[in-house]
């Protein structure tokens, strides 16, 4: 607990072990508190606080304080304390918190570094189907990669079951391939120790990762991959689904198990960006990969009508992160142009049939053709797109590298819309019929036929425009006024949702807002409220705009453009 005085922050007292931190200096340690004193009758006050509040979400808890020690905070144990804290946040019922500054004494971060001990769950409690199906065979989650002053990757792996030896090969079962020899390291700060092996509960830093990037799920073999796959979609066969293993078959990605856990979200915001003369070109795209296999929210595309580099980021703060790292660690005094929102085109006619035939000479005599037929379908909860196949008993299977080459075809097409080149989202596609010259087919001929049967799907289909819409919530302190803020918020076509004075006679406003009037908004809070006003804002969803919106916004960009 923080303890003040004169309106400064004066000491910090741990109320689990009756103990307390002056922050004179950065050499202050942890000393008991002395009883029959002013501070112990503070963390008694705090302590009985801690226990009643522990109590509203563990009745076993309540029993034993309450009832067996007739709320006397004196006689319950630590260990007690202990052993609630650690069931209600293992149940996720609460939340244990702790303050501290490091920069004023190391010391004050020791509490929450043994919460992570005493609260948080270990592996085996976490995630015991993992054990169970993987047993003493190696899986691990890539949860971060960084690259050292000579640009070399190094990927940080949090291991989960068996362990990993140095000189082995791992499976990548996002990608479908085997990476390796590694070379494994124990982080120690930024000083990384070399190893022999690492074991399961562990965080090991890999070189020889090239291809894997932030998310990826590596496992021991393909043999194994199989064979955990196989288990997974027998046990969503027979129970429909899953449990509480964190290991799922995610067909889009992968026909071997994939870890949950990072997903990376839409961009919403995209700017142009250039390097600083022709020269640095090789180096600039270079940086751009290396960034790209480090945040798997950051998105990289060139514009095929302007030939330009776009980047697509979360917002304002996340494209000046880029920038920064482009011009500190690789160099490169980037040109970045204006931010703008990434708006969504959405089909809105409902299905549509189409059929495409196309082809190209294999010599003087021969030539090499398909021809398909699409059922295309606007789907709301399809996220971008999704790819089926409906064939008929006339038509051969439909071997993995066409499918391949079949999705990228179709990735292609919905990467630029018809309207104004934003991406189109909420398609489902079944191809209902394909008939190819031959077996040894091009798989880029496939590509082709994909991307012109939605291109042709697209233009003669009626298409609309959504918009993100972010969803915003601002704290006033008590006798700040809300008005001006209220009437910022109108300007920028925000929808108030509630405006209401707190218990504590703050004030609160929530609404929802679009994207593209959120830029320079928090400056304008700020400003107005003297930097009293906090501003918390997430992403909502989209929303369809109006016909007059949608061609008032079509006749801005076609204007910027020329």
């Amino acid at each position: 607990m923080p303890h003040y005085k004169d309106g400064h922050l004066h000491k910090l007292v741990n109320l689990l072990d009756c103990s307390q931190l002056v922050l004179n200096n950065n050499k202050e340690q942890w000393t008991a508190i002395e009883k029959k004193s002013s501070a112990f009758d503070e963390y008694l006050r705090q302590k009985e606080t801690l226990c009643y509040g522990i109590s509203e979400f563990d009745p076993g808890f309540m029993d034993n304080f309450l009832n067996k020690h007739e709320g006397d905070v004196t006689k319950i144990y630590d260990e007690d304390i202990r052993a609630a804290l650690r069931k209600i946040t293992i149940d996720r019922k609460a939340a244990t918190l702790s303050c501290g500054t490091a920069l004023r004494s190391t010391q004050s971060v020791r509490p929450l570094l043994d919460q992570i001990i005493h609260f948080l769950p270990s592996p085996e409690e976490q995630h015991p189907e993992t054990i169970k199906l993987m047993g003493q065979k190696f899986s691990g989650l890539l949860f971060k990669i960084t690259h050292n002053k000579r640009k070399n990757r190094n990927s940080y792996i949090r291991i989960y079951s068996g362990s990993l030896k140095t000189n082995s090969s791992v499976f990548n079962t996002n990608q479908s391939r085997v990476e390796g020899p590694l070379k494994l390291f124990k982080p120690w700060g930024e000083e990384l120790e070399p190893c022999s092996q690492t074991n399961e509960g562990e965080i090991v830093v890999a070189t020889g990762l090239v291809h894997s990037i932030t998310g990826d799920t590596l496992l021991q073999s393909e043999q194994v991959a199989s064979e955990i796959g196989e288990n997974l979609r027998g046990r969503l066969n027979a129970y429909g689904n899953l449990g509480e293993s964190p290991l799922h078959i995610k067909k889009h990605i992968s026909e071997y198990p994939v870890f949950s856990g990072i997903d990376a979200p839409e961009p919403v915001f995209f700017c142009s960006v250039e390097p600083p003369d022709t020269k640095s070109t090789h180096d600039f795209e270079r940086a751009l990969q290396n960034l790209c296999k480090e945040d798997p929210s950051l998105r990289v595309r060139v514009d095929n009508e302007t030939d330009q580099t776009i980047i697509e980021t979360m917002g304002e703060l996340h494209m000046e992160v880029v920038k920064h790292k482009l011009v500190s660690e690789y160099g490169l005094n980037v040109f970045v142009g204006p931010l703008q929102v990434a708006y969504k085109e959405i089909l809105k006619t409902p299905n549509i049939t189409q059929f495409a035939k196309i082809q190209e000479p294999l010599d003087e005599k021969r030539v090499q053709w398909v021809e398909m037929e699409m059922f295309i379908q606007h789907k709301t909860d399809v996220g971008k797109f999704k790819l089926k196949f409906d064939l008929g008993p006339e038509c051969h299977f439909i071997r993995p590298d066409w499918q391949k080459a079949l999705s990228e075809g179709c990735q292609n097409a919905l990467h630029n819309g018809p309207l104004i080149g934003y991406p189109v989202h909420n398609v489902e596609i079944t191809i209902k019929n394909l008939v190819a010259s031959g077996g040894k087919i091009n798989s880029a001929l496939l590509s082709a036929c994909a991307h012109k049967c939605l291109m042709d799907a697209f233009a003669k289909a009626e298409m609309t425009i959504a918009e993100p819409v972010m969803a915003f919530e601002i704290t006033l302190p008590m006798g700040e006024s809300s008005q001006q803020i209220l009437s910022e918020l109108t300007r920028h076509r925000a929808t108030i949702t509630n405006n209401a004075t707190l218990a504590d006679e703050s004030h609160k406003i929530e609404g929802r807002i679009p994207l593209s009037e959120c830029l320079h908004l928090s400056r304008s809070i700020r400003v107005l409220s003297s930097g009293h006003a906090s501003l918390n804002m997430e992403l909502e969803g989209y929303e369809l705009l109006s016909e007059h919106e949608r061609d008032t916004l079509i006749g801005r960009i076609k204007a910027g453009r020329a």
